[in-house]
């Protein structure tokens, strides 16, 4: 399903190459909502954040969390090409280790390399996507510097859903799922598998010629599956969610002079998690999370004689548990408190940590936090409202750290408008890898820590809504990896790396058309005058990102979507030198479906294309994005 773990052997591989080198009920969910709650407080969120519901995410031409995520304000997926590729996520301008990833109110960054692979996740397990921008470190703690993507698990109805594609480069997808409601029981049955060849063409040059050339061992076999059980009774009520996934793929690398590609290197996972919550207390007033996780993963190459003569051959297993107690509000007149606790304990066995650390690592963190709000004032013109958190968290083996945000909303009451403004602090502690892995990782690493400041305005207008953000974000202690010699890296604390930037979020929906604008302009730079770096833009971090999607929905349940997405020069060096520049990209994507029965079954079909017009890309230097490509989708629904 995904990763909490991550991919612990072939990121620091990855790095080394790199170097080496239906209609209406659809829609985006983001409009202010200009009401008060029971206390008089202002419910235009703080942190500006947009929801993909269910109904929108089986829209989208998407089958992975990032694919749905690409083009969203703020929004930039790093992406190592093809259905196995390396998927992760950077908001603005913060690193993929900088975003916190939560699924059920567990966060799931990996102690291991503090990412999360958004390929692994699919669509079919999730009943809804949020992306927030800002720093929310105070309400998840570690992680979440530059944003937040909240993933919840998929909800259904009595029913059977069954649906399977088929696409090119020997795509070969399938989804069934089950729902059944015994009293006041819900019980429903998931399982999702995708497969790819991976054998896209791509374009690259071999020594000065233009040569077209085909992926290798690109292929990609990723199998999830879920139980979902809950219970909603009077005093209580509660849910239990096992979820599996295995994957088996290649690991090709990078492509570089003379077409070498890692033809032989494999990658395989397999990952149980167990989710449980619980609602207790009078009016369900506590919530009690608990979440146990196993994970192991196999990488192997033989032809990596540089390990030795048998090439590599390393294995890790990860153990993880976490209990998350939370209360609701604690109302007073006017003003609210919700306390919240949690503990998180980690352990990772593997064969590439430093002797120092042998091959046993353990984490154990615990963490405190409290959120608050008040109405400072209302009347017949405006609300105006204030909200606070504070978070302290301690850690077995790196420093302890304190986290806070303070925000102020103010809500026209005679026009649809509302203004936004926040301030909060971050942070994020070294992971295993940069703390003890063998010559890579460092114990003398400090955490990074951050102050980000967002202020924007909502409005709508009829059919109409829009959301303009501008934001600073300023990390210090930043850590990066550099060259020690020609094949080995360590990880430093770099300085400083100051973000700022304007996001544009518009929409229209009516008469059957949904239509939306999101935009970034960003600055991401290296911060500290006394490098050569300073001033220059972040490695493979676009200044301009945009998306434009329309929809129109026709008659007898046909509906065409076309998407066409801009990504902004990149560079793939820290001295930002002409030659490492990756040109800006224009991909489109369009989809058609059609509702072909509604009773006794409901049957829809969906054609999609993919990077219509054919540009050839690469997110990350020499990763080629697969081209042109095609999906054919059937989808039959059971009430």
């Amino acid at each position: 399903m995904y990763r909490w773990c991550g991919q612990v052997l072939v990121v620091a591989v990855a790095t080394v190459q790199l170097i080496a080198q239906r209609e209406d009920s659809a829609r985006v969910v983001f409009r202010p909502v200009l009401v008060e709650d029971s206390l008089g407080a202002p419910v235009v969120v703080a942190i500006p954040r947009v929801e993909l519901p269910r109904a929108r995410l089986d829209q989208l031409p998407a089958t992975t969390v990032a694919d749905a995520a690409q083009g969203l304000p703020g929004v930039f997926v790093r992406n190592y090409g093809g259905l196995g590729g390396l998927k992760t996520i950077s908001i603005r301008g913060a690193t993929a280790a900088q975003t916190a990833v939560v699924l059920d109110g567990i966060r799931l960054n990996s102690i291991a390399n503090g990412l999360v692979d958004l390929g692994q996740i699919p669509l079919a397990l999730l009943e809804n996507l949020t992306i927030e921008r800002g720093s929310q470190s105070a309400r998840w703690g570690a992680h979440a510097v530059g944003g937040t993507v909240l993933l919840s698990l998929r909800q259904q109805s009595s029913g059977v859903i069954a649906s399977g594609a088929l696409g090119a480069f020997g795509e070969r997808c399938g989804t069934l799922q089950a729902t059944i409601h015994p009293g006041n029981h819900t019980i429903t049955a998931l399982a999702d598998v995708q497969y790819s060849q991976g054998n896209y063409p791509f374009r690259i040059d071999q020594f000065g010629v233009r040569r077209r050339l085909e992926r290798t061992n690109g292929d990609a076999l990723l199998a999830s599956g879920a139980l979902l059980w809950r219970i909603a009774g009077v005093a209580q009520s509660g849910s239990v969610a096992v979820i599996a996934r295995s994957s088996q793929r290649g690991a090709p690398g990078a492509v570089l002079q003379g077409a070498i590609e890692n033809t032989a290197a494999r990658l395989d996972e397999r990952e149980v998690l167990t989710i449980s919550s619980m609602q207790f207390g009078q009016e369900s007033s506590w919530t009690l999370r608990a979440a146990v996780r196993w994970f192991q993963q196999h990488y192997r190459d033989s032809l990596a004689r540089f390990r030795g003569p048998s090439g590599a051959d390393d294995q890790f297993t990860a153990y993880d548990g976490a209990l998350v107690l939370e209360m609701s509000r604690i109302d007073g007149n006017n003003w609210y408190v919700a306390p919240a606790a949690e503990l998180y304990a980690n352990t990772l066995r593997g064969n590439l940590y430093r002797s120092g650390a042998g091959s046993f690592v353990r984490r154990v963190q615990l963490g405190v936090a409290a959120q608050a709000g008040a109405t400072l004032h209302t009347t017949t013109a405006y609300v105006l409202g204030l909200g606070a958190a504070l978070r302290a968290d301690a850690y077995s083996d790196v420093p302890s750290a304190l986290s806070g945000s303070v925000d102020l909303r103010w809500i026209s009451a005679s026009v649809p408008l509302a203004l936004r403004l926040s301030v909060g602090t971050s942070y994020r502690p070294p992971s295993f890898n940069e703390l003890y892995y063998q010559n890579f990782g460092s114990t003398s690493i400090r955490p990074e820590r951050g102050v980000t400041v967002s202020g924007g305005a909502v409005a709508t207008l009829g059919a109409c809504s829009l959301q303009a953000d501008a934001f600073v974000l300023w990390v210090r202690d930043q850590i990066i990896a550099v060259p020690r010699s020609a094949l080995t890296w360590s990880v430093q604390n770099a300085g400083r790396v100051l973000s700022r930037g304007v996001e544009l979020l518009a929409a229209y929906a009516d008469g059957g058309w949904n239509l939306n604008l999101s935009g970034t302009y960003q600055q991401v730079t290296y911060d500290d005058p006394t490098t050569f770096t300073y001033g220059k833009q972040v490695i493979y971090t676009p200044s301009l990102l945009g998306m434009v999607r329309a929809e129109r929905v026709f008659w007898r349940g046909i509906a065409a979507l076309v998407q066409a997405t801009y990504l902004g020069t990149r560079y793939s060096q820290t001295d930002n030198a002409p030659s490492s520049a990756l040109e800006a990209v224009l991909t489109v994507d369009a989809s058609l479906r059609a509702l072909l029965l509604e009773w006794p079954v409901e049957v829809e079909l969906r054609g999609e294309l993919l990077n219509l017009f054919d540009a050839t890309y690469a997110i990350i230097s020499n990763y080629p994005m697969p081209g042109r490509s095609w999906r054919i989708r059937l989808l039959a629904r059971w009430r």
